[in-house]
């Protein structure tokens, strides 16, 4: 058991939770792709750990007791952009490899992959209210990695760094606010970390993480549109004008439980 997974546990047993202590990550870093599995998105467990997206494929040499695939779901909060405040209405799914250097035997974490879902931004595109339904008025938003996550929970921060492509008729394909370039940095305090029990006996740990330092930036790639976009949304918004409050379960398993009897190819 790696010392942050150690005082991983340490930190869920003096909140008073029982469990099996589960594998955490440091940190890591890559891109987005469709929509993820059915999971809960109210501020509940989810309803399975789904690790559909963890490699089957270690380093060569890697002990796989000492690697781990684990997931930080995003299934609640909300966050305010500027003129906007989006609730978070469909789940955030992050896939991150952790593990030993099997030469230095350093800790090792790497991103493996985000998955997200399009929400629809109350008031469309226009601010007016009960225009979501209508197709050039609608908008949605679509959260994508843009770059780092840095989960650091005995240290109760976390660092994540996003944006948030726009989806309307009028704005095209890449119109996004933030980028891998200039990303919306979220420098997250994890004032709350608690223990949770999902549907099918699954031990998370509950997160909840705040910001209100992070700035947005000018919306890019929205074309003709992109003055109404940035009307819309009060961008640029400065730092302290923003506003995150995010509930994540993070939850995970160890290879030689994923594959107790079936070789892992080495790379």
């Amino acid at each position: 058991m790696s010392s942050i997974i150690k005082r991983l546990a340490a930190l869920s047993l003096s909140a008073g939770l029982a469990g099996t202590a589960l594998a955490t990550a440091p940190a890591a870093s890559a891109e987005p792709t469709p929509a993820p599995s059915a999971q809960t998105t109210a501020d509940a467990p989810p309803a399975t750990l789904d690790l559909s997206d963890c490699p089957d494929v270690l380093p060569v040499g890697a002990d796989p007791a000492n690697w781990y695939c684990n997931v930080l779901v995003t299934n609640g909060g909300s966050m305010k952009i500027g003129n906007i405040d989006q609730q978070i209405t469909a789940p955030m799914r992050i896939t991150l490899l952790a593990g030993y250097d099997p030469k230095t035997g350093a800790e090792i974490s790497k991103f493996v992959k985000m998955r997200s879902t399009a929400m629809s931004v109350a008031g469309g595109a226009l601010g007016v209210p009960g225009s979501e339904s209508i197709p050039l008025l609608a908008l949605k938003v679509k959260p994508q990695y843009a770059g780092k996550i840095d989960i650091d929970i005995p240290n109760r921060k976390t660092r994540l760094d996003l944006k948030l492509k726009l989806i309307n008729q009028l704005l095209g394909d890449t119109c996004y606010v933030g980028s891998n370039a200039a990303p919306i940095t979220l420098n997250l305090d994890l004032p709350d970390i608690t223990g949770a029990s999902g549907p099918d006996g699954t031990f998370w740990v509950r997160i909840r993480a705040t910001d209100d330092t992070f700035a947005v930036p000018k919306t890019t790639g929205c074309g003709f549109a992109a003055p109404i976009a940035d009307l819309r949304g009060g961008l640029p918004s400065a730092s302290g004008k923003n506003h995150a409050e995010l509930i994540s379960y993070f939850g995970g398993k160890g290879y030689s439980e994923m594959y107790p009897t079936m070789g892992i190819r080495k790379k």
